[in-house]
């Protein structure tokens, strides 16, 4: 997806945000739970500078890149100390997501300097995608985390099955730099991992029964 689609996709999903097309719910708040795979930008051998959008293909994050393409990696606490010190992710105009497989929950603590909406601009989307269809979203008037303020942390869960693979969060200020920092998530097991689950279960109970 090229820059001036994935712009012009979350300009019309932030004029009918609101209730999700399934059990996904997408919140921002002053904290989050923190799930099973982790990515703070930090781990030892990391890249930082301009990478690669599938830096972290290895862990699950087959894609994350910025809306105009490659993201950077780098520690920006010096010029905006509400940033965690440490490393974090840089994207201008957004920070597109997407997994190599389905989730059932994610988090990640995010800043942007696009402030509160209003007529003219302002708040945030995060969107959640399956297999390119929106299943939830939130767009929050009260805008990201910037300067200190406001609530740093978004939330996706499923419910009742319901799953999702891609994530997008975009600010709507004049020009957005949206950071994002210790990112984690909760997978779905792939069907080879839960029939060798069943399998072991099987064998394990007939040499019980043996």
């Amino acid at each position: 997806m090229n820059t001036g689609t994935q712009i012009a996709t979350l300009l019309a999903l932030a004029l009918t945000a609101g209730s999700a097309a399934a059990d996904v719910t997408v919140s921002q708040g002053s904290s989050a739970s923190t799930h099973s795979t982790t990515l703070n930008f930090d781990e030892a051998g990391g890249p930082t500078g301009v990478v690669a959008p599938n830096s972290w293909a290895g862990i699950g994050l087959a894609d994350i890149q910025s809306g105009t393409g490659s993201g950077a990696v780098g520690d920006v606490s010096g010029i905006y100390p509400w940033v965690n010190s440490g490393n974090a992710f840089e994207g201008a105009f957004g920070v597109f997501m997407t997994f190599d497989t389905d989730l059932t929950d994610f988090s990640a603590q995010v800043w942007d300097p696009s402030g509160p909406g209003s007529f003219i601009g302002g708040g945030m989307i995060a969107v959640a995608f399956h297999d390119g269809v929106e299943v939830g979203s939130f767009f929050s008037d009260a805008g990201p985390a910037w300067g200190g303020l406001g609530d740093e942390w978004w939330s996706i869960s499923g419910t009742d099955g319901d799953v999702f693979n891609e994530v997008r969060i975009l600010g709507f200020g004049f020009s957005p730099t949206t950071y994002i920092d210790n990112i984690s998530w909760n997978a779905v097991p792939a069907p080879s991992g839960l029939a060798l689950i069943g399998l072991s279960g099987f064998a394990a109970s007939r040499r019980r029964r043996a």
